[in-house]
């Protein structure tokens, strides 16, 4: 019985500590941001505020503003809207 005792308390110790250092470390982070516990470091700010522009999660930066009106592309080129330019035309392989 003192050894399933044991074995109990060695298999919960690991979860208590997790349970009480965690909420503390995430507690520490600046207001506006967040722990990312894969980095072991605060994040943040959740979404910046880009001006003029747009915020690009995956390479978590802001880009430049996309244009929404498309370029007046001559002869057979095509207008390229996440570049904003004219691309020439494809041509069958």
């Amino acid at each position: 019985m003192q050894r399933l005792a044991i074995g109990a308390a060695a298999a919960v110790t690991p979860l208590m500590f997790a349970t009480m250092v965690s909420p503390a470390v995430a507690s520490a982070c600046a207001p506006g941001q967040w722990w990312d516990p894969v980095a072991n470091r605060c994040q943040g700010p959740l979404v910046p505020n880009c001006e003029n522009g747009w915020w690009d999660p995956v390479a978590n930066t802001c880009r430049p503003p996309v244009s929404t009106t498309p370029l007046g592309c001559e002869n057979g080129w095509w207008w390229d809207p996440v570049a904003n330019v004219c691309r020439p035309p494809l041509l069958p392989g």
